[in-house]
């Protein structure tokens, strides 16, 4: 992995609730009918589902406030060799999605030694939660000046790219 960023559900819930609590701050001072308005409800939505979706997995799954996740921005060989463990016939966006969470994520309940097994256990998480960590993997994979790192505006924060990781960024 080029990058990795450890953080637990408690954290993510907290970070999710800071940007949700900002973004309606931000939308007070805003025309309701005007199209960066109906943006910030957007980017609140999109929010509130990620952050449904891991607490979701607290209250219906096996995962606690201290679970932890690994997740990274991958190198050309990695992603290389997970489009090479990908199936020829998957075109879905969203099956594409968790074979780029499977690869993405270093370290987690749902992490197996095999790609494929770890593929199978990320296609049975609540869809928020793969979108959240997908979003995660892609904020450490987007370039900046200062190199792969997160910035205080990120993609997993500020909008939800829509190609697939085959075009370098997923949805």
């Amino acid at each position: 992995m080029l990058t990795t960023e450890t953080i637990t559900v408690e954290e993510a819930l907290e970070e999710l609730g800071e940007q949700i609590d900002s973004l309606r701050d931000a939308l007070q001072d805003l025309d309701e009918g005007t199209e960066q308005a109906a943006s910030l409800r957007d980017r609140i939505d999109r929010l509130s589902y990620w952050r449904n979706g891991l607490e979701w997995h607290v209250s219906e799954g096996d995962w606690t406030e201290e679970t932890q996740f690994t997740v990274g921005a991958m190198t050309a060989g990695e992603e290389a060799m997970m489009h090479r463990e990908i199936p020829s016939g998957a075109e879905d966006d969203m099956e594409i999605r968790v074979w780029f969470v499977a690869a993405s994520v270093e370290a987690a309940p749902f992490v197996e030694e095999d790609l494929t097994e770890t593929f199978h256990n990320v296609a049975s998480l609540h869809p928020a939660a793969v979108k959240w960590l997908e979003a995660k993997a892609n904020s450490l994979s987007t370039a900046s000046d200062s190199g792969n790192r997160p910035s205080e505006s990120s993609p997993a924060t500020d909008s939800e790219a829509t190609s697939t990781p085959e075009a370098g960024s997923t949805t």
